[in-house]
């Protein structure tokens, strides 16, 4: 599925940045993704969206997001990870990308965000509205600029949620909605009004915890 929609966001150009590895803990590997290429479970690539350089680039128009869910499989409880760098942030406190999960469809699934000022929240969108599980704050362990990667990991285990910037946690959620028929993952982007911000992922990884 892919998402396509108006609002708030960040960012712009291709930094050079070794992006560290995502690693997962479990063994159990459910799907893994290094970008070598671009799986037909992305879709097809547009502007918005392809694998440049070993890297899956999200590029959305300013003022809008773009989300692109994975159709590899359904999933119960995981632990998922993605190494995340600011190609360009264009307005730091606006722009964002993230690692969606519990994800059933367009209009509902929740998403591990961070900013290119390193600030991270997590929101749910619900029916076709945003709604904020845990507001903007500073990810201590996290890496602000364009060039600067972070690595997200998100553990969730029935209807609750732990989430981690850089191996630090970051926050946890209880009492969450994950679809009762299982859940896909997937990744999102969003640029400010003042232009068409970037990011680039890379070492998607999901295991069971």
């Amino acid at each position: 599925m892919h998402g396509l929609r108006v609002g708030l966001a960040i960012a712009a150009v291709l930094a050079s940045a070794t992006a560290a590895e995502a690693v997962c803990p479990g063994l159990d590997v459910l799907f893994e993704d290094k970008f070598d290429g671009l799986k037909p479970t992305w879709g097809e690539a547009s502007q918005s969206e392809k694998v440049d350089n070993g890297q899956f680039v999200l590029t959305p128009p300013s003022g809008t997001y773009v989300w692109v869910a994975n159709t590899a499989g359904l999933y119960d409880d995981i632990d998922a990870c993605v190494t995340v760098t600011t190609i360009a942030g264009v307005d730091p406190t606006e722009a964002k990308a993230g690692l969606m999960f519990w994800y059933e469809d367009e209009n509902n699934f929740y998403v591990f965000e961070i900013a290119p000022n390193a600030k991270a929240s997590v929101w749910r969108r619900q029916r076709g509205k945003w709604l904020a599980q845990v507001k903007w704050k500073d990810a201590e362990a996290g890496n602000a600029g364009d060039g600067a990667s972070n690595e997200l990991k998100v553990t969730t285990v029935g209807g609750d949620a732990t989430f981690s910037v850089n191996g630090a946690e970051f926050a946890k959620l209880s009492d969450g909605s994950p679809p009762e028929k299982g859940q896909q993952i997937g990744l999102l982007a969003a640029s400010p009004e003042a232009g068409d911000a970037s990011f680039a992922f890379d070492d998607l990884k999901v295991t069971k915890p």
